[in-house]
């Protein structure tokens, strides 16, 4: 039997769900990507001086850093799956598929990418169970 994985993520935590013949084994994964909010610069003491700026390449290099490490976490944790299915609410889905694409490690078939609203996680697992039987009927 293939060992069928679903993922359900947003940026702030991840359900991986593996299926067994019987059951589901859940694992839930925390992202670690913070949540910047840029305050503006400050005025100099001079009247009509310059404005110093606050630079917003640092914050989005260091968000890049953190989602690249939470896709590596994710795709470490479902490295021996053979059927992979990626849903969610965000575009943190986008990013991970992405992240799929560009490894030359990683080597599961990925069967769908979706958009799907938040849930809890029984219906995460029932949604990812009722995909894999759609996906076995077919075939």
């Amino acid at each position: 039997m293939k060992k069928q994985t679903g993922i359900w993520l947003d940026s702030r935590e991840a359900f991986v769900v593996q299926l067994n013949k019987n059951d589901a084994v859940v694992l839930h994964i925390e992202s670690d990507i913070e949540n910047f909010n840029v305050v503006g610069g400050c005025r100099s003491k001079t009247l009509w001086g310059p404005q110093e700026s606050v630079s917003e390449s640092k914050y989005l290099g260091r968000r890049q850093h953190q989602e690249k490490n939470y896709f590596e976490s994710l795709m470490d944790a479902v490295k021996d799956a053979d059927e992979l299915y990626v849903c969610g609410p965000a575009e943190a889905k986008i990013g991970l598929t992405k992240a799929i694409e560009a490894s030359t490690t990683f080597h599961p078939n990925l069967l769908g990418v979706e958009t799907i609203d938040s849930m809890s996680q029984n219906q995460i697992v029932a949604h990812i169970k009722a995909f894999f039987n759609a996906v076995g009927n077919e075939n």
